[in-house]
Order: C-alpha cells, then sequence, then structure tokens
C-alpha cells in the first residue's frame, strides 16, 4: 500500500512531504511535475521525483512505479492541465482512489469561465489588456484557440476525483453546486498545528496605533485593487493613512496597473511591497497594520487573513467571499467591504477589548493534525466535528 503525490514546484510541497511522512511513512512517492526538470522554488529536491508530466513516456514510467510500490491512492496536491491524460492512462491500469488537495483557481477559474461566476469588478473592456485574463467570453474564446484553456482540462478531471480535501466546506460546497460528481469531503489543512506546540508569530496586542492600512496580498487579478483603492480615496479624501501593498508576487502586469493607480491617487503615501522577503519579516510588517482590507470575490489569501485577525487587525472582506461568513461563523469580528466600509470612520482600529475577543477566536479554533491526518484515507469517516 502506497500513495503517488503528484505536485507543482511550490513551497507547500516540501512542508507536505515531512507531513505525510510524519503519519505514513515509507508509504509516499512525491512527483514534481517540472518541464526542464529543474525546480525554481523548492530548493532541495532530495526525496522527490522531478519530471515533465506532460511528456507520456513519463505516464508509462510512472505506472512501472506505482505497480512495483503497490499505490492505491494517488493525491494531487493542486490541478494542472496535463492530470485527466495522466489519470485516464493510469486508471486503465490500476486501481485507486484519487485525493485532490484543494488549492482554490481550479474551481473558480473553472465556473469564472464556464459558469458566469463574477470574479472581477470592473467590466470587459478591449482597450484594457488585464480583461484578456479574465474569465468572460473574450479571453475563453483566445485561450481555446492558443490551446491554453485549462479551466476544460480541470472539469475534465472532476470525474476521476474520490475526494475533495480541505479545511472550508463551503468551497466543497459551491464544487457541488455546479458539478453533480459523486466527489466526497475530507478535511485536510496545511497549516493546521501540533498538539503541544504553542502557537507562533503572536504579536502585541497593545502596540500603538500605526496609520497604515494593508489591500490585499499580491499582485492578483481578482484582489480587484482598482475597487479597494476608489474607495479608500472616496471616503478619507485627504489620504491620512498610508496603504501598503504586497506586490512581490503575482501577476506582473497587474503589478504595473496597481502601482499606477495607487501612486497616481496617493503618491507617496501608497507604499508598495516589490521585493521577496522572508516570511517572519513580512509578518512583521502586516501584523503593523490597523485595518487590512481584501478585495477578492472569492475564497482566497485565508493565511495572511488569519494572521491578521489573530493580532488584532481589523479585517474587512467582500460579501461574495466565503471567508466572510466562515470567520463570523467563528465568533471573529470581522467587516463587510460593501456594508461596513462606508466613511472615515470605519478605518478606526479595533478597540482592545476586539483584539482580545479575536486573539480568543483563534486560540478556541485551533486545528490540530493529529485530528484528520490519521484517518484521511480511511474508508468511511465522518467529518462533521471539523466542519461544523
Amino acid at each position: 500500500m502506497a500513495t503517488l503525490h503528484i505536485c507543482r514546484d511550490h513551497n507547500f510541497v516540501t512542508q507536505s512531504s515531512r507531513l505525510f511522512e510524519e503519519y505514513y511513512p515509507g508509504e509516499n512517492i512525491f512527483v514534481i511535475h517540472s518541464v526542464t526538470g529543474k525546480l525554481k522554488i523548492i530548493r532541495d529536491a532530495a526525496g522527490f521525483m522531478v519530471m515533465n508530466l506532460y511528456d507520456r513516456s513519463n505516464h508509462a514510467r510512472l505506472l512501472e512505479i506505482c505497480r512495483e510500490r503497490g499505490v492505491d491512492r494517488i493525491v494531487l496536491h493542486a490541478l494542472v492541465d496535463y492530470m485527466p491524460t495522466l489519470l485516464g492512462y493510469l486508471r486503465q491500469n490500476i486501481e485507486f482512489k484519487t485525493y485532490w488537495i484543494f488549492w482554490g483557481y481550479e474551481l473558480y477559474e473553472t465556473i469564472g469561465y464556464e459558469k458566469g461566476y463574477k470574479l472581477v469588478d470592473e467590466p470587459f473592456s478591449p482597450f484594457r489588456k488585464e480583461c484578456y485574463f479574465t474569465p468572460n467570453r473574450v479571453s475563453k474564446f483566445i485561450r481555446k484557440i492558443t490551446h491554453n484553456y485549462r479551466p476544460a482540462a480541470f472539469e475534465s478531471l472532476f470525474p476521476h476525483i474520490d475526494y475533495f480535501c480541505f479545511w472550508n466546506k463551503s468551497d466543497y460546497d459551491l464544487l457541488r453546486k455546479y458539478y453533480d460528481y459523486p466527489i466526497e469531503f475530507r478535511y485536510f489543512s496545511y497549516g493546521s498545528n501540533r498538539k503541544g506546540q504553542e502557537p507562533t508569530n503572536l504579536a502585541p496586542l497593545d502596540r500603538a496605533e500605526s496609520g497604515v492600512i494593508l489591500v490585499n496580498h499580491q499582485a492578483s487579478l481578482f484582489g480587484n485593487h482598482t475597487t479597494v483603492l476608489k474607495r479608500l480615496d472616496e471616503i478619507d479624501p485627504d489620504h491620512s493613512h498610508d496603504i501598503i501593498a504586497p506586490l512581490s508576487y503575482g501577476s506582473a502586469p497587474i503589478r504595473k496597473s496597481v502601482l499606477k493607480a495607487g501612486r497616481k491617487m496617493f503618491g507617496d503615501r501608497f507604499k508598495p511591497i516589490l521585493d521577496y522577503m522572508p516570511a517572519a519579516e513580512y509578518f512583521k510588517i502586516i501584523n503593523n497594520v490597523d485595518v487590512a482590507i481584501f478585495g477578492q470575490r472569492r475564497q482566497e489569501a485565508s493565511g495572511n487573513i488569519i494572521e491578521l485577525l489573530k493580532n488584532g487587525v481589523k479585517v474587512f472582506l467582500r460579501n461574495d467571499n466565503n471567508l466572510l461568513g466562515y470567520y463570523r461563523d467563528k465568533g471573529y469580528i470581522i467587516y463587510s467591504f460593501e456594508d461596513d466600509l462606508a466613511d472615515e470612520s470605519a478605518l478606526r482600529p479595533l478597540s482592545l477589548e476586539e483584539k482580545r475577543h479575536n486573539r480568543k477566536c483563534y486560540l478556541e479554533n485551533r486545528t490540530y493534525y493529529d485530528d484528520f491526518m490519521p484517518h484521511l484515507f480511511d474508508d468511511c469517516i465522518s467529518q462533521n466535528k471539523h466542519t461544523s
């Protein structure tokens, strides 16, 4: 009995390999897709197989490995467009269960193009090149004729998947709303805790006000930066706050357009983060802001959001973002962009009492690997305690 993990070159992979080896020692085969055979993000490739999974000769190689090791489970760490061909080939020759560890873009991109799910605020304009990255009929046509239409591949994967693995059941419910496949939910979180482990990155809650606002977490089209910046310009016309916008990773065209808009509207008050930095340094910066505003109309940036909530930052999310309801159900004080960000008074920080309340919510809602990892592959388990 063994598990084949198919992964992207991403910083989650090293952490994930350690986690699965801890709970299922000696049963894991990690394969990282790379067209060139080289890795850009993962620094140490020891323990990983690196291969180009668009090359069908490598599918036969994987089949041989699966037979030798007795693979009966395949874990997909996010979906990639070569996977339908690969899984279809493997399923013709061996039996296995497929576990999809959900990242987000796979479902939202698919329903954005195929189901008209609105992710971006600004209407299509042929003169704005960003619109050609947006899920709409024109960009869908362009992607199809350039053979770069990934949502079709993602949708064709759904019949191959047995389990949707994630910590937010609302995204699973969204999948089932649009696609009637017998996929089951399994709780999984890359970012859980070990029992007995002390919470990390807890900033002092009684720090002085900074007058700083954080806008989004990356240069992403789905961040709707223009919507957020315009609202700030309207409710604070004197520009009495500094605005931090992390743009050190994401889309280069979006970064360029956000820089242009931010500097035009706010001048020196707009302070983009353009350089990569260690996580500890980044969290030190964002945990010192008073207010954070996220413009996504979809679940995204959850790692940043929980970091901010636990450290007393006032957070605004869009009504369409299911994380707003998720965190409210957990008891957090968190605000709606549409309903609550109405005037400058909304930019006041949380009170110390409110900060302590959110810290308490965080400590009471911590999740632990021991609660789900030993049972992730069980044939019949209840997930109710994780999703209530």
